[in-house]
């Protein structure tokens, strides 16, 4: 009798932990989830961050409207990254 009751015990305990482990995983699901898309939306603008803070002398500095192009193609692409992630419910 005593076996028995222990293998229920067991059991039971077993099924508790793997339920507490389930709702572990979908928590961290969640905030991974979060970080990608937090990854995703600056990615583009650090690749636009490196390609001008090289030293080289690119055609585009001698126009005088060319750092506020760069900041609206950066405001642009974090906007549409964000819409598209709102749309698609991610964020």
């Amino acid at each position: 009798m005593n076996d028995f009751i222990s293998m229920i015990i067991t059991d039971y305990v077993t099924q508790v932990r793997e339920a507490y482990q389930s709702a572990v995983d979908i928590d961290l699901n969640r905030i991974m989830k979060v970080f990608t898309v937090i990854t995703a939306i600056f990615l583009p603008l650090t690749l636009i961050v490196g390609w001008y803070g090289m030293n080289l002398q690119m055609p585009e500095y001698a126009w005088p409207y060319a750092y506020p192009a760069v900041i609206a193609v950066s405001v642009c692409v974090a906007g549409l990254c964000v819409a598209y992630f709102k749309k698609h419910k991610w964020f």
